[in-house]
């Protein structure tokens, strides 16, 4: 094994160091950030796996970027996987008092696990713990399955890199180009290059393991926590439940709709439950009974129906399962925090009550629920027919291939709009489609570019455009986060048709009647342009946006760097980017094939997280809660087609797989050596 990791390091570093000096904004800065940052998990492995979930939310600048399949994320994930493979290398090749064995630790006094009783018995080869047997042959299913799943992962990866046209793949490809179908697949790819250094962790070190993951899931539910909060008080306001506008947070990939914040909230919403329990003095508990306050509040102020069953399942399960660890533990509650977790529920559950008594949104979203779910239906029944033959039933259309497919094949479910960069005689422009539909309720499409909230005074806009037919361009200043304007400045202007001739078009912004005079803080701002009119699409170049202070606020408008800086936003109608569903989206993807062998890791991750004992592994009833309210939600929405949240997912799926230790598996000497034995049950 040791050479494949070494393949495997040297692979991660090499595709890590080339985007980060493709990157379109701070190419030096991320190639040197990287290297630090894969030093550092050589030598402190237990990093990455509190870093990786808590900057998760965190590591996504599309908006800035105009890059779709390939985000800053997968740098923070590519050099974790380097460092940590490097340093299961490096341990073969140098002495353990250079660089020690997982369950050593830097000091080489172990893990903070008690050496007695049960742990004690763990690590010896010559006891058994009763049920250690069928702990090991879970683990030797689990890799199976998982070696299976990336079979099918990667050839359905390259099926759909063949239906989206193959290579050359360009950094600004969008959701019907080739690179999509890669970002579809990283997500898993990027959990497995991880999975020797996180089997390592779990059966060396788990206490430590466990607290760093624990800490990190909750320190990015903290992030998006705060990040909704913003959000709610610079447009809706904190306590306006009435406005139809449903929380995004940090996560952009729902610039075409989708449940990414719902995905990631029925993950982490559990974690939030532990420093509650562990909290030792008032001070630390009050913190943690504010976060999980401040959590519901996020769940809430979704208006998210799948993830406020995925919720309930969860809560069921904590309340099932917490008391019997807490018995299993003998651990005394003091009667401060006995009272003090009571009134906690109490405000919970008014909370609760308070959004759905006064707020009339959520009245509406829960009122109409059997209409949506007839339409629903109607998308699924519509997706299933994109399946055709029995190559596509067991192996699928491909990954990524669906939007492309859907707005292809099913009448009257085109794409709203396209974007598309061409190069000719005049140099490099942008060529911005419009939908063949008319219906405006059906939705609406926007080129993007990140700039200042607008304030009370006009804006000059300058640019060449050329269009075969009459068409209309609405250009557009918004206070904006993602999706829901506030205060715009706005104009239209007309553009005639032509025979090829470019326009030269000045046109000034002029204020709306919400927009502020000034402002106390810096708010977010989009510059936007939609297409009306008959005609198809408009070429543009040479965009220009002046505000009054005579400051030129669009970068790249000219498109010479490609869509860099640029970005894209769809509204209300969201139907070709997603369908829907967990399961759909993975028969759809990868075939029954695939749908299999996901099902097979999930219902083998639930048996590991209910036999495992719980006194040895504390983490379990929250991953169960956590993969159990992701899978509920994902009966009605889509979680695989949005990368980070998908490897968060696989993440805590391949924890629930290799949490239960196997005693068969390590082996003290070659541990106390600092060797890695080459067995699959002790990487």
């Amino acid at each position: 094994m040791i050479p494949l990791y070494g393949a495997l390091a040297i692979l991660s570093a090499a595709m890590a160091t080339f985007i980060a000096l493709n990157h379109p904004l701070w190419p030096a800065l991320l190639a040197v950030a990287l290297v630090f940052w894969s030093v550092a998990v050589c030598l402190r492995p237990l990093l990455w796996l509190a870093v990786l979930p808590a900057c998760l939310p965190l590591a996504g600048f599309s908006p800035w970027t105009g890059w779709i399949g390939v985000e800053e994320f997968d740098l923070l994930c590519l050099g974790a996987a380097a460092g940590s493979l490097s340093r299961l290398v490096l341990q073969r090749m140098l002495p353990a008092r250079w660089l020690p064995a997982a369950g050593t630790g830097a000091d080489g006094r172990g893990d903070d696990r008690p050496a007695t009783g049960a742990a004690r018995v763990a690590t010896d080869p010559r006891r058994r713990l009763p049920g250690s047997r069928d702990s090991c042959r879970r683990q030797r299913l689990a890799l199976i399955g998982l070696a299976l799943l990336m079979a099918s992962c990667l050839f359905a990866a390259w099926r759909g890199l063949l239906a989206a046209g193959g290579p050359p793949l360009d950094w600004f490809d969008g959701y019907e180009e080739p690179l999509n179908s890669l970002r579809v697949a990283k997500s898993f790819l990027l959990s497995l290059l991880l999975l020797p250094s996180l089997r390592c962790l779990l059966h060396g070190e788990p206490r430590r393991s466990a607290g760093c993951l624990a800490g990190g899931i909750v320190a990015g539910l903290a992030v998006v926590v705060l990040a909704a909060l913003a959000e709610r008080l610079a447009h809706p306001g904190l306590l306006d439940f009435t406005t139809a506008y449903r929380t995004t947070a940090l996560f952009w990939e729902m610039h075409v709709g989708g449940a990414a914040l719902d995905a990631f909230l029925a993950l982490t919403l559990p974690f939030a439950v532990r420093p509650v329990l562990r909290a030792a003095a008032p001070g630390n508990w009050l913190a943690a009974a504010l976060l999980a306050v401040l959590a519901c509040y996020a769940c809430l102020t979704t208006f998210s129906r799948a993830l406020y069953l995925g919720t309930a399942v969860a809560v069921v399960v904590l309340a099932c399962r917490l008391p019997r660890q807490a018995a299993q533990q003998c651990r005394p509650q003091p009667l401060w925090r006995t009272r003090a977790n009571r009134v906690l529920v109490a405000i919970l559950a008014g909370e609760v009550l308070l959004v759905a008594a006064f707020g009339e949104f959520m009245g509406s979203r829960l009122a109409g629920g059997e209409r949506d779910l007839v339409g629903r239906l109607t998308h699924w029944q519509e997706s299933l027919g994109l399946l055709q033959g029995g190559s596509d039933m067991v192996f699928g259309r491909g990954l990524g291939r669906y939007p492309a497919d859907y707005s292809a094949q099913v009448a009257g479910r085109e794409m709203p709009g396209r974007l598309r960069l061409i190069d000719d005689a005049t140099g490099r422009h942008l060529s911005l489609s419009g939908t063949r539909w008319r219906a405006p309720q059906r939705g609406r499409w926007e080129l993007l570019q990140r700039v200042p909230a607008p304030l009370a005074a006009p804006y000059a806009l300058s640019l060449a455009a050329r269009s075969a037919q009459p068409a209309v361009l609405v250009a557009s200043v918004c206070r904006q986060h993602l999706l829901y304007p506030a205060a715009c400045v706005e104009s239209a202007v007309l553009i005639p048709g032509g025979a090829g001739d470019w326009r030269r078009i000045e046109l000034r912004l002029h204020p709306g009647a919400r927009v502020p005079a000034s402002r106390l803080l810096p708010a977010a701002g989009f510059f936007s342009l939609r297409l009306l009119g008959q005609s198809e699409f408009v070429e543009l170049d040479e965009l220009r946006l002046i505000d009054d202070g005579g400051r030129q606020l669009l970068a790249n408008g000219d498109f010479s760097q490609g869509l860099a800086r640029w970005f894209f936003a769809a509204r209300h109608y969201f139907l070709p980017w997603h369908v829907d569903s967990l399961y759909l989206e993975m028969l759809l993807d990868q075939g029954a094939l695939g749908l299999g062998l996901l099902l097979a890791l999930l219902a083998l991750a639930i048996i590991n997280l209910s036999r495992v004992p719980q006194r040895e592994h504390e983490l379990a009833p929250y991953l169960l809660a956590g993969l159990l309210a992701c899978m509920t939600a994902g009966l009605f929405v889509s979680v695989l087609d949005m990368p980070r949240v998908a490897f968060l997912f696989y993440l805590l799926l391949c924890c629930s797989l290799f949490i239960d230790h196997c005693p068969g598996g390590v082996v003290p000497s070659a541990a106390s050596s600092g060797e890695v034995p080459d067995s699959p049950r002790s990487v």
